[in-house]
């Protein structure tokens, strides 16, 4: 390695790491606010989510030997979610609390790599220090607004679960067919590949928008030069064909049970109430109503991209059908989701948040030192206006934190294996201080085959259910256990309607081993 492409090289990975130490600095902030405050997300989103555990748990019964059968969502959870949450889980230690920061500053060095490759592409003439500076500014808001922190839209990234994937590959498709090197083509061809056979939702933002960017490329150079990006982006879906039927057995479902009609009404009857909701926020209502604005910004520079492009054709500036393809993910990702029928709030970080990302690459690069300083000085005062001075030093809050209903469960039942629904099972479970592990089941009894362990309940027998009835799912039917399991040995209450049923008889225990066909 010559010494311009080391130095180049520590540029770049210094660059990374100190974004991933913001993210986590961000993290400690708001894991230190108030537990019962929103914007405390790594608190009162990333502990209580059941999505954003499940890979903890993966990563869990590997450490542990168990028997692995594990069932995700229509989204396989497998790259780069499983290699990159296995990191995370050796850096932390096997600590959930530990584990949810890592991910969330290798989540964050992860984004600014993509961006990175992405503005090295589209800005090919300038240095890269001037790179990483365009770079820094763009990816600015993905520390900024989980500063803030008010919704869980604003830390969607951060979190452990499918969609940190889907977002860098929106941003690394262009360098499919941009980038100079075959080598650079090819790692990026398999790294979409496999994530988009992971979560084929990818292809709803990333296609719909490289479509578009195709349709540019063909008007200003003509049809020939679709030839060879066309190979490319069709070899990589198939690619992606065969890997995701080789990952077919992780699915909890297949991508078209989403596509539904009556429950694609129910979405869209949610969705304005949700956004009302988060809209109740000052600070929620403000940077939500800008992304969307922006939004619009975004699709405008699209079609005035499109529109210089057939008018000048070949003397258009190459660039600009990837401006068409950047200004398209937005709303024209939302449109796809709507004319596949599967549109929902999960689905709205590229639609709100992401162009706030894209509208800054924009920034003259005469402007970008000053975009830095401000940058930097608008990190420091929301920083101190959201709570750095005061949050910091009840940071020690957050490593070991658990609410009142798992502090009941290990006082109950100590280190025991019990069932819970889907909603309760690991949110409950993963912070316990005993060890208490809660197999996910369905309220009516039966095993929960969505992001689970199909193996778990095939192979250990559970001493106790826990009764939720002012959870997020129905409740375990009471009358069902009894017909099933006959009494509970003992019922202690955890609070209103919340109940855990212990089983000590052998007999009882032997009729819970034999429902869930535990051998």
């Amino acid at each position: 390695m010559t010494p311009g492409r080391l130095r180049a090289t520590l540029a770049v990975a210094g660059t990374a790491v100190g974004m991933g130490l913001l993210a986590a600095l961000v993290f400690l902030v708001r894991a230190g606010g108030p537990p019962d405050d929103p914007a405390t997300w790594p608190i009162q989103w990333e502990l209580r989510s059941s999505d954003n555990g499940v890979l903890f748990q993966f990563w869990q019964d590997v450490a542990a030997g168990r028997a692995l059968d594990w069932s995700f969502s229509p989204q396989v959870f497998v790259v780069p979610e499983l290699p990159l949450s296995g990191l995370a889980f050796l850096v932390a230690g096997g600590s959930v609390y530990a584990y949810y920061l890592v991910v969330a500053a290798f989540h964050a060095a992860g984004m600014l790599l993509a961006l990175l490759a992405l503005v090295r592409v589209l800005f090919r003439d300038e240095p890269l220090r001037v790179g990483l500076a365009r770079t820094a500014v763009a990816a600015a808001p993905l520390v900024l607004l989980p500063l803030v922190g008010t919704t869980w839209l604003l830390s969607f990234p951060l979190a452990p679960s499918y969609y940190a994937g889907e977002y860098a590959a929106i941003l690394l498709a262009p360098v499919l067919v941009l980038a100079r090197g075959p080598g650079i083509r090819i790692a990026t061809a398999a790294f979409l590949a496999l994530t988009i056979a992971s979560n084929p939702l990818t292809l709803l933002f990333a296609g719909s928008a490289g479509v578009a960017a195709l349709f540019a490329v063909g008007a200003r150079s003509g049809m020939r030069a679709l030839v060879r990006p066309a190979a490319w982006v069709l070899g990589t879906l198939a690619v992606a064909a065969v890997a995701r039927a080789a990952m077919s057995p992780l699915q909890g479902a297949s991508p078209l049970a989403y596509v539904d009609l009556d429950r694609f009404r129910g979405r869209l009857e949610g969705l304005w109430p949700y956004l009302s909701y988060q809209a109740r926020d000052p600070a929620a209502a403000l940077l939500l109503a800008t992304g969307a604005v922006l939004a619009v910004v975004c699709a405008a520079a699209a079609v005035a991209a499109l529109v210089v492009v057939f008018r000048r054709g070949a003397r258009a500036d190459a660039r600009l059908p990837l401006v068409v393809y950047l200004g398209t993910v937005p709303l024209g990702g939302l449109a796809a989701t709507f004319l596949a029928l599967i549109t929902h709030q999960y689905y709205l970080w590229p639609v709100l948040i992401l162009p706030f990302t894209l509208v800054l690459l924009a920034v003259p690069r005469v402007a970008l030192p000053h975009a830095l300083f401000t940058g930097a000085a608008v990190l420091g005062i929301v920083g101190l206006a959201t709570g750095a001075a005061t949050n910091l030093p009840h940071v020690g809050q957050y490593p070991g934190f658990r609410t009142a209903e798992t502090r009941c469960l290990d006082g109950a039942v100590p280190g025991e294996v019990g069932y819970a629904t889907f909603s309760d099972a690991r949110r409950l479970g993963l912070p316990s201080a005993t060890g208490i592990r809660l197999i996910a089941i369905l309220p009516s009894g039966g095993p929960n085959t969505w992001m689970a362990n199909r193996a778990t309940s095939r192979t250990e027998v559970g001493t106790f259910f826990y009764v939720n009835g002012r959870g997020d799912e129905l409740a375990l039917d009471r009358d069902l256990l009894r017909q099933r399991f006959g009494e509970p040995s003992e019922v202690v209450a955890c609070d209103e309607d919340r109940e855990v049923w212990r089983y000590a008889d052998p007999e009882a225990l032997g009729r819970i081993a034999a429902f869930y066909g535990v051998e």
